[in-house]
């Protein structure tokens, strides 16, 4: 959840929040998640790629093929 309040004050702070102004987001919260995994190497399946892919990276969850 600290990755993620760090995620959504950038996002604030550069003018490009994901959610209303008193929300925490699920967006930066699964982006959060997705980044403190340690993976090297990973996408995000989504139906929201426009907003997630701000912090990961990030794939229409239909486009995606094995």
């Amino acid at each position: 959840m600290l990755m993620a309040a760090e995620l959504w004050a950038a996002a604030r702070n550069a003018g490009k929040p994901t959610a209303s102004e008193k929300a925490i987001d699920g967006d930066v919260i699964l982006a959060a998640q997705a980044l403190t995994l340690g993976v090297p190497s990973f996408v995000v399946a989504t139906s929201n790629v426009g907003h997630l892919s701000r912090y990961v990276p990030a794939q229409d969850w239909k486009t995606i093929t094995a």
